[in-house]
C-alpha cells in the first residue's frame, strides 16, 4: 500500500466518523422538534384553559355590580314608593 492509499483511507475514516456524528445530531435535532411540537399543542390546551377561567373569573366578577346595581334600584324604588305615598297622603289629608 502506498501513501495515497493510507491517505485515502484515513480521510474515509475521519468522513464515516463525521457522517456518525451527523446522523447522531440530526436524531437529536428531530427529537428537539418533536418536544417543541408537543408544548406548542400543549400550550395552545393551556391558552384555551386560561380563556375559559378569564371568562368565569369575568363573570364573578360581574355578580356583585349586578346585586349592587338590584340593591340600588330596591332602595330608589322604596324611597319613591314612600315619597308617593306621604305626597298623596298630604293631598287627601290635607
Amino acid at each position: 500500500m502506498d501513501e495515497n492509499d493510507v491517505m485515502i483511507r484515513e480521510r474515509i475514516t475521519a468522513l464515516e466518523s463525521a457522517y456518525k456524528s451527523l446522523q447522531r445530531r440530526v436524531g437529536h435535532i428531530e427529537e428537539l422538534i418533536e418536544s417543541v411540537q408537543k408544548m406548542t399543542v400543549e400550550m395552545q390546551h393551556m391558552r384555551e384553559d386560561i380563556n375559559r377561567m378569564s371568562e368565569g373569573l369575568s363573570e364573578l366578577e360581574s355578580k356583585p355590580a349586578r346585586r349592587w346595581e338590584s340593591v340600588v334600584s330596591a332602595v330608589l324604588g322604596a324611597l319613591a314608593g314612600g315619597l308617593g305615598t306621604a305626597i298623596i297622603t298630604l293631598i287627601i289629608g290635607g
